[in-house]
């Protein structure tokens, strides 16, 4: 069954077929409008990439006469690129490819040495991924891996249609195009699409666009083109209209440029288009472009507290403080990484809040270290982290434990699924694989807490809680003498 929505100015028509939808773009609204228009953007497009590509590393690897180091260097990228920015992937690529320069010496490796260089990236999981597909080529493919997008996605893991796209089309030259967050910013704009592009269907739209654009005798440089167009020109504030090199192509340049002028234009939305942008979300005169891509309100993150404990003690070897870290399960949240022990709490109100948090942390520390006295059990400093669904805020706690005779002999009531704990010092903490979070966590701990393990006479006696909504709030810290001399009688 065929239902045609034609009438008027209705831009697609939405073909039936059994159960499915099918959206087919109407190349007069949503679209280029001609091969030769096509041709047109492909090479203005590669001619601009030609002549301002960013210098970056994995760029000079993708062109190499292997097509493993080829297909391993786009992986490597792609991966990292994930919900990263470029300045930040750069060091860390440069380390990964030093040290694991292929597939098989990264076989080689251990997943504690993989989170280890991955410290401080995010989205951990990410490396574990990567090291993954390395065994898988190096042990189930003799080594070579797949260079078609579709078998690329189906047989290694951590690869997404995007990925696969990429690698595909950049390192083995295959004409697929790809869709990322900056292609979506360049496609919407340049068709017009106003639809939420959170919405599968219109990303699927999004990808039968990119198919058809991508130049298909040079598919890596049009489409690493696209993305560097959205990434440097085509950016989501303020872009640079006037330097883009397909402005004249550009449907949402064309309505923002007529609508400045005061002149009538031949674009409008369709009340029944499922392209256009929704008639309770108009077109907004001051906001030019920028009015696509549009995107539905992200839900509110989660906030969070937790208790840090940072447990200290004296190594009998050396005289300095050595802290007791803790190794997170295999799965879930920053899995395989080793953190200080930490305790969900409650987000703070008053005072009351504060004490019985001091409460429960000494009350957990005993919990923990069966068979060690504490000592000492202080309120350091808030930390506050943003991980992509939480806004988190940790209570750093200060716990200092009697010596032990034989370290060995230390006997920890680790959490269900966590899979051992460590002692290490300083300059061991800086080399773990520790997240970024509890890098945060420790800095902070050092910056109030002396080299003796006292409170530092320089440091903040109160507490700073960050908040997207208030700022900065400051608060004293309470006294804890009379908490420890009735911990003493007890």
């Amino acid at each position: 069954m065929k239902r045609l929505r034609s009438k008027g100015k209705s831009c697609v028509q939405t073909e039936i077929v059994e159960t499915k939808n099918v959206t087919v773009v109407d190349s007069h609204h949503h679209g280029l409008a001609s091969k030769n228009e096509i041709r047109s953007l492909r090479k203005s497009l590669i001619d601009w990439y030609d002549g301002n590509k960013r210098n970056l590393q994995w760029r000079d690897l993708a062109k190499h006469s292997d097509p493993n180091i080829r297909g391993y260097s786009v992986l490597v990228s792609e991966i990292m690129l994930q919900q990263t920015q470029v300045a930040t992937v750069k060091s860390y690529y440069s380390k990964w490819i030093e040290k694991w320069p292929d597939f098989k010496s990264l076989s080689q490796a251990t997943l504690e040495e993989v989170n280890t260089l991955w410290s401080g990236l995010g989205y951990y999981s990410r490396g574990r991924r990567l090291y993954e597909a390395a065994c898988k080529v190096v042990f189930e493919m003799d080594g070579m891996m797949p260079q078609k997008a579709e078998q690329l996605q189906k047989r290694l893991p951590g690869v997404g249609p995007y990925t696969a796209a990429a690698i595909g089309s950049i390192a083995f030259n295959e004409p697929v195009g790809l869709v990322d967050g900056n292609v979506i910013r360049v496609i919407t704009r340049l068709c017009s699409i106003g639809a939420d592009t959170n919405k599968k269907s219109v990303v699927d739209v999004i990808w039968k666009l990119a198919n058809e654009l991508v130049d298909p005798e040079r598919p890596g440089d049009f489409n690493q083109a696209i993305m560097e167009l959205g990434a440097t020109v085509c950016v989501p504030k303020s872009p640079h209209c006037q330097s883009c090199p397909i402005s004249s192509l550009c449907r949402a340049n064309k309505r923002a440029t007529h609508h400045s002028a005061g002149c009538p234009t031949d674009i409008e939305d369709v009340p029944d288009c499922s392209l256009c942008l929704p008639i309770d979300q108009p077109w907004v005169e001051t906001d030019g472009v920028t009015n696509y891509p549009r995107k539905a309100k992200k839900s509110a993150a989660k906030i969070a507290r937790n208790m840090v404990l940072i447990v200290e003690r004296t190594a009998k070897e050396s005289a300095s403080n050595e802290y007791l870290l803790w190794q997170r399960p295999v799965n879930g949240l920053l899995a395989n990484l080793w953190e200080f022990p930490s305790f969900p709490s409650h987000p703070w109100s008053d005072d009351s809040n504060e004490s019985s948090e001091l409460t429960n942390a000494l009350d957990q520390s005993k919990a923990l270290l069966t068979g060690r006295a504490i000592e000492r059990c202080q309120y350091v400093a808030d930390v506050y982290h943003q991980f992509s669904h939480i806004d988190q805020t940790y209570g750093v706690y200060r716990v200092v434990v009697s010596p032990c005779e034989d370290a060995d002999d230390d006997v920890l009531a680790l959490p269900d699924h966590y899979q051992g704990f460590r002692w290490l010092n300083a300059r061991q903490i800086a080399e773990a694989a520790v997240s970024t979070a509890m890098k945060k966590v420790f800095r902070a701990f050092t910056q109030n807490v002396d080299g003796s393990g006292s409170r530092s006479s320089s440091s903040s006696v109160k507490r700073k809680t960050k908040s997207k909504d208030t700022g900065t709030v400051f608060k004293k810290q309470m006294t804890l003498q009379s908490f420890f001399r009735s911990d003493q009688t007890q």
